[in-house]
């Protein structure tokens, strides 16, 4: 219909409407929060300060409404519209097909279902919004008299609403593993689970009301101080300054680059995922929403190419995954290390620099070898086009921007965060204003209002245009967030419910006890622990959120090793890059079972390649836990990063079979895992061990290069005029 609107589509272009409110509504909120810790309430004089303002629960108790509310929203004006996402983050397609037992009670259930729950989730974002006013209008009683002169009955029920909430959200937005967990922890925690327990996993238990309190309405558990504390701080403003870039087009930008850097390679666009997935993931905090955005145009882009589905589906699996290491964002993770173990974040961005340069140039690596291997090299190369980078160059003063105050003036990441969202704005509109108005290139400024395309070839035009991108970035970084918000509410519960019931400080207690055992003499049983740890940070890390899998194995396997006697931040470290690979590890490979459907593979088969890209990453921590100059830089470090970094060159060659020139023989490949093992933890023994170990894989390499040489199959695109024996 032109110009006109069906009945139905006006509850969902009023949905929209509200979605796009609140969205915007809560980036502003969390901006604001930040310009007032930085420089005072702005609106002083015009409007009366909050309370808010002073009290960072009160901002929390906000935040959480305003972000379940938005989600459901978001989520029901989706399913109205049929725009939800075809690829569910537990890697299961959110709609089923019409051919499977369509006339079965299960799938008529299932249609009745889908009618009705964007429904429920309507009725869910009120709830959400109701007792956000109900606690937030009885913030004074329940954070100073009720814990003496007790709760009420309606207390409890909101509480336990705020519970129900918060699981549900985490349900429908990262899949059913860690509501499973949160469920399972609160079962775990009632008395009538908890005094019939045996060993380590018994004690006294809690009534329903004391969950309710401990979880919710006594402004602890979804009010965790730790995780919705950073998580409405820190983490929100990096997700929605992503939001915002997304807006401008920063994202965008990235994949051209990724692009045109594919066509540059002899290994071809391979590289675009990693590229791209490194970027995504590290602001993302989630491999499997990485898979699913990032791998939608990657993935079909390799197959092009002619690499098999299933290698195809585990190379963006495997990238997506490592984003979580990249800083100085790491996934969100970094910001909430530094509050657990009570560090700078600068040290936790320190640490994380020579571990993530380790993986990443390991999976470049493999993909390297694995595309030379089996002959899918590009054969139409060309320059890369240098003059693409320009379109972009504005990109890099809000770069600069958050680099500065984050490294050279200390800022915190809050007000680093706020500081970058001011720089993106105030450079796109200056760079609007060059681009449109003084005609500087061939970008065109355009936005869309209300169905009309803005174009900004005049001042005034250009400036609602900008005004336009910085509404929806703001919308977009509210949209970003809101996900992540019961996630954030959901562990707070977990980690209450767990330490609350003595089940941290038992598990730490045993786990130390296995520190006297001796296995081949390393560490006097710390292997043995640091072992226990890798297994535990897999399996809690199954179908999580890289951040949410941190916390959970950070409190519960993370204090015994320290123990041990090794450091806080290794330690941390250890347990958050194993939580991380949880995401390409079967049988649950999150990761690799979103790619393996876009990529129409084998999930099975996936799995294997993405165990054998990802290889060198399970071994990667042990070696900064022996090498502890790679976290806690020193002179030493300017050993232990090149002898290490060759040992995991050697594994990777050993992994994929391949050493730039021949495959390699079983006898063979086992030497190098010998040489690789050499490298990486000859410090135990003697630094010099650990050298001529690394000098031994280098020179066998370079003679591999150098010397055999790389057989290119067939034509490589020699008219191109670019050397195709140079990489």
């Amino acid at each position: 219909m032109s110009g006109t609107y069906s009945d139905r589509d006006l509850p969902e272009i009023a949905l929209g409407f509200v979605v796009y409110a609140l969205g915007f509504s809560l980036t502003l909120y969390t901006v604001t929060y930040a310009v007032s810790l930085v420089g005072g309430w702005p609106l002083s004089g015009l409007v009366p300060e909050p309370g808010w303002v002073k009290r960072d629960k009160l901002y929390m108790i906000l935040f959480l409404g305003l972000g379940l509310g938005l989600y459901y929203l978001d989520y029901a004006r989706k399913e109205f519209a049929g725009e939800s996402d075809e690829f569910g983050i537990d890697g299961a397609a959110s709609s089923s097909t019409t051919e499977e037992a369509s006339g079965s009670a299960l799938e008529r259930a299932r249609r009745t279902w889908s009618r009705i729950d964007p429904y429920v989730a309507l009725a869910f974002a009120i709830a959400a919004l109701l007792t956000m006013y109900y606690v937030y209008t009885n913030f004074t009683r329940l954070d100073e008299d009720a814990y003496i002169l007790g709760y009420t009955t309606t207390d409890h029920v909101v509480g336990v609403i705020l519970i129900a909430l918060a699981i549900d959200t985490t349900r429908r937005a990262f899949g059913t593993s860690i509501a499973a967990v949160a469920v399972a922890a609160i079962a775990y925690a009632h008395s009538a689970v908890g005094s019939r327990l045996f060993g380590v996993f018994e004690h006294s238990g809690q009534s329903w009301e004391q969950i309710a309190e401990n979880g919710a309405i006594g402004l602890s558990g979804v009010y965790d101080g730790t995780m919705m504390g950073i998580g409405s701080t820190w983490v929100a403003i990096f997700i929605m300054f992503a939001g915002i870039a997304k807006a401008f087009g920063l994202m965008e930008f990235v994949r051209e680059v990724g692009t045109e850097l594919g066509r540059s390679l002899r290994t071809g666009v391979v590289q675009i995922a990693v590229i791209s997935s490194m970027i995504m993931g590290s602001i993302t905090g989630s491999a499997a929403a990485n898979t699913a955005t990032t791998g939608s145009f990657t993935i079909p882009m390799i197959k092009d190419q002619g690499v098999d589905d299933d290698v195809a589906a585990s190379i963006e699996a495997v990238a997506s995954a490592g984003g979580q290491m990249l800083p100085p964002v790491m996934g969100v993770a970094a910001f909430l290390m530094a509050d657990i173990i009570q560090v700078p974040y600068l040290d936790i961005v320190q640490a994380g620099v020579i571990p993530a340069a380790l993986f990443y140039f390991s999976v470049c690596l493999a993909i390297h070898f694995t595309i030379l291997k089996f002959g899918w090299i590009s054969s139409d190369l060309s320059s890369f086009k240098w003059r693409l980078l320009l379109k972009g160059i504005h990109f890099a003063v809000p770069m600069g921007v958050l680099l500065y105050t984050l490294i050279y003036l200390r800022y915190t990441p809050l007000s680093s965060g706020m500081n970058t969202i001011f720089a993106i704005i105030g450079v796109m509109f200056v760079r609007n204003v060059v681009v449109g108005v003084v005609g500087v290139g061939s970008d065109e400024v355009t936005a869309s209002i209300f169905g009309r395309e803005i174009r900004g070839d005049d001042l005034l035009e250009n400036l609602v245009a900008t005004t336009k991108q910085t509404l929806d970035g703001f919308k977009q970084g509210g949209v970003d967030m809101a996900p992540l918000v019961g996630v954030l509410a959901a562990m707070g519960i977990i980690v209450e419910l767990l330490e609350g019931s003595g089940l941290t400080a038992r598990v730490a207690t045993s786990i130390v006890g296995l520190g006297d055992v001796s296995l081949l003499g390393f560490g006097g049983g710390l292997f043995v622990v640091l072992f226990l740890a890798m297994i535990a940070s897999i399996l809690f890390g199954l179908g999580m959120p890289t951040p949410a899998a941190y916390i959970l194995v950070a409190i519960l396997v993370a204090k015994p090793i320290t123990e041990l006697g090794t450091p806080d931040i290794a330690t941390h470290m250890f347990v958050f890059y194993f939580a991380m690979l949880s995401a390409i590890t079967p049988p649950v490979a999150i990761s690799v079972a979103i790619g393996a459907r876009i990529a129409d593979a084998s999930f099975l088969q996936s799995c294997k390649q993405a165990l054998r890209l990802g290889a060198p990453g399970f071994v990667i921590p042990y070696a900064f836990i022996a090498n502890e100059s790679l976290i806690y830089w020193s002179s030493e470090t300017l050993l232990a990063f090149p002898v290490v970094l060759a040992g995991t060159v050697a594994l990777i060659v050993a992994a994929v079979g391949f050493d730039g020139a021949r495959d390699l023989s079983a006898p063979v490949r086992g030497l190098y895992v010998v040489a690789a093992m050499v490298a990486m933890f000859g410090s135990i023994a003697h630094a010099a061990v650990q050298v001529v170990a690394a000098a031994a894989i280098v020179a066998t390499l370079l003679h591999a290069r150098f010397v055999v040489g790389y057989d290119l199959p067939g034509d490589t695109g020699s008219d191109s005029g670019v050397d195709a024996t140079l990489d």
